[in-house]
């Protein structure tokens, strides 16, 4: 579940995404959508994660070498 300030960065995150303002997004969204986009971000944050680890274990075997 994501916390106060990362829900304004999935807020923040789907603004820009859609080429808008975080205000002027922000303002139009209800709590069906907003539920939408933090499910959204969540998965966007471990799909980010799961990439990183693999970047990172690729690296560490190249350094291993």
């Amino acid at each position: 579940m994501l916390d106060g300030n990362q829900k304004v960065n999935a807020i923040a995150w789907e603004a820009n995404k859609q080429g808008v303002s975080y205000g002027i997004f922000s303002a139009t969204l209800t709590e069906d959508k907003k539920r939408q986009i933090y499910n959204n971000f969540e998965s966007y944050l471990k799909e980010k994660q799961k990439a990183e680890k693999i970047r990172l274990k690729k690296h560490n075997s190249k350094r291993a070498r």
